[in-house]
């Protein structure tokens, strides 16, 4: 009975299809405006999973596609068993693992769309997978931090969700800046800063690396 549905499901995933990607990065930061604490921490354990199945099967791995997946299957576990036990509020092990899955998908998906020699629908949208795990993945190391330092990370004290977390996260990655989530000590300010950079220079090299393929594409044509 399950065997069409997987079936289905491995074809999917053993393409380059950053679309799903994007949708699911999308669906969990938009799912971090619910509150929920609990469907927030969930989304984002499902969709890293998701993704870094995406790019396990769409990549030749040096360790093999069956130790890579019963890596991230013990990987997913360990984070259900620790929001299980412990909560979403006081959970380490769930966020360094969406944070050591979002910079790697980050990576691997920006180096796949440097190397394309000419920009597709399929670069558009993988560079958009890159940019919103970036905000991600920023989000994770704050959360981190925060639980880490006793709730230190914000200056007013308070505690950091997973909501605010990703809300800061994208506020900083966009260089908004709305002022009312500052964090307190040097640290947290220069990360803050690196990630106000990482967004600049990545939109920056994104549209120079896809215009200047338009360019060429034009040109060839």
């Amino acid at each position: 009975m399950l065997r069409t549905p997987l079936l289905r499901l491995g074809r999917i995933l053993s393409e380059e299809r950053y679309d799903i990607i994007m949708v699911l990065s999308t669906a969990m930061v938009a799912l971090s405006a619910t509150g929920a604490h609990a469907l927030t921490a969930a989304s984002g354990v499902v969709g890293l999973v998701l993704i870094t199945g995406t790019l396990i099967e769409s990549s030749a791995l040096a360790v093999g596609r069956a130790k890579a997946w019963a890596l991230l299957a013990a990987l997913g576990c360990a984070t259900a068993v620790e929001l299980a036990v412990t909560g979403p509020d006081d959970a380490l092990i769930g966020p360094a693992i969406v944070l050591a899955i979002g910079v790697v998908a980050a990576a691997t998906i920006s180096r796949r769309v440097l190397s394309r020699p000419l920009p597709d629908t399929t670069s558009i949208a993988a560079s958009a997978c890159a940019y919103l795990l970036i905000g991600y993945s920023f989000a994770s190391l704050y959360l981190l931090i925060d639980r880490i330092a006793a709730n230190q990370f914000l200056s007013s004290g308070e505690a950091l969700t997973p909501e605010s977390a990703i809300y800061f996260s994208f506020v900083t990655l966009t260089t908004l800046g709305f002022g009312d989530l500052t964090p307190a000590a040097s640290s947290g300010r220069t990360l803050v800063t690196l990630e106000a950079m990482a967004g600049q220079f990545y939109i920056a090299i994104a549209v120079a690396r896809l215009v200047a393929g338009m360019a060429t594409n034009k040109k060839d044509a």
